[in-house]
């Protein structure tokens, strides 16, 4: 009866999402954040339209009423959720305050419920709209301002909105955004125990027997900077001839990207659990993207005992510690030198990943929901 009476006080939340199990990094990151709020049976429930999903503990799963795709984002369906069955939701679950992950339909939904009953309502921002624009859209500076409005406009009929960079929370608090910094908060993403566990100290040793590979991974698309991959590939075999490159995933520029770099050794779409595998086979992973706002697959990576090279940019900037556990970078060309600075010295590699290791434990969930519930203002305690 206690028990009852102090969960009826706790504060609840529901968390609208526009995508939970398709093949993309919020999905992935969600489907980890549902497993520890079902766990640890915290007061937040996910809620997410689709017509293949099952509903699970703290996971509603509502049919769209209507399903379509559009040729800006064809891996990702877009599904109209039934306002009336979401405000019967949140009613039924007595929640006081939402969260919302995409700008998508669900966006919307969690403006529409701030508006009908005056409840908090926070914004968990995944995406670089402005450098998606420049990047795939091709936008001139013109173009980019008024997307850069339209953005100013939309997350600021949010309450609060979370991020997983600094370069992004001084953009939102800047002169573009004028957010004020009380309702801006740094949140992360963490290394699911598969990973760690999948590493022994063996995996972080060099073996001089084994041909040196370069590993990248996730979406195959523009604004991931996959085209730069065959140039830095092709300088850094003129100097290590056994160089081979390794590219896990798919996406729209697969086939294109497929034609550019015949070389390269292809893996398809890669199960969550097969990627410590993945990861295990590799020497280095390099991420040619400015987009991420944080990128899973760093920690990912260095939770294996797999270095990063990374642009000095958003989310590999607040996590790789160059020449420590990785690389930051500027330009390819530095990439290429740090690519056969790191494999021409095995004392170097065996240093860098095992600091990769040690890194990577800096993000746990412990720490990350702890915070997250605190800047919700849900005290469990």
């Amino acid at each position: 009866m206690l028990e009852k009476q102090y969960k009826e006080k706790v504060k609840r939340v529901l968390w609208l999402t526009d995508t939970f199990i398709d093949h993309n990094g919020v999905s992935m990151v969600l489907q980890a954040m549902h497993r520890e709020i079902r766990d640890r049976d915290l007061p937040i429930d996910i809620l997410v339209c689709s017509n293949d999903l099952e509903p699970d503990d703290h996971l509603i799963v509502l049919k769209p009423i209507s399903e379509f795709n559009i040729p800006l984002y064809r891996q990702q369906a877009l599904r109209i959720p039934n306002l009336r069955n979401i405000m019967r939701v949140f009613k039924k679950g007595r929640y006081d305050r939402v969260l919302c992950s995409t700008e998508g339909p669900m966006g919307f939904a969690a403006i529409y419920l701030k508006k009908l009953y005056s409840v908090r309502t926070d914004f968990y921002m995944h995406t670089d709209w402005i450098t998606f624009a420049r990047q795939v859209f091709g936008m001139e500076e013109l173009g980019v301002k008024n997307i850069q409005r339209m953005a100013r406009i939309y997350y600021h009929l949010f309450d609060n909105i979370f991020v997983l960079n600094r370069d992004q929370q001084q953009w939102l608090t800047g002169e573009s955004m004028k957010f004020d910094p009380s309702r801006v908060f740094l949140t992360a993403h963490w290394v699911e125990a598969a990973f760690i566990n999948s590493c022994d100290v063996s995996h972080t040793m060099t073996d001089p027997q084994k041909p040196p590979v370069v590993l990248f991974t996730g979406r195959l698309s523009q604004e991931k900077g996959i085209f730069e991959l065959p140039g830095i590939f092709r300088e850094a075999r003129a100097r290590i001839p056994n160089l081979r490159m390794m590219i896990a995933g798919t996406g729209p520029a697969e086939n294109e990207l497929k034609k550019a770099f015949p070389e390269a050794e292809y893996t398809g779409w890669v199960d969550h659990d097969r990627l410590p595998e993945i990861y295990h086979s590799a020497d280095l992973l390099i991420l040619p993207s400015r987009f991420d706002t944080f990128s899973c697959v760093v920690i990912e990576a260095l939770s294996c005992g797999l270095p990063v090279i990374a642009y000095n940019t958003k989310g590999p900037k607040d996590i790789i510690q160059d020449s420590v556990n990785g690389y930051l970078t500027d330009d390819t060309e530095e990439i290429v030198e740090r690519i056969v600075e790191f494999f021409l010295d095995v004392t170097l590699q065996d240093s860098l990943k095992k600091a990769a290791r040690e890194r990577a434990g800096d993000y746990t969930p412990d720490a990350i929901l702890h915070g997250l519930l605190k800047d919700l203002d849900i005290n469990l305690s």
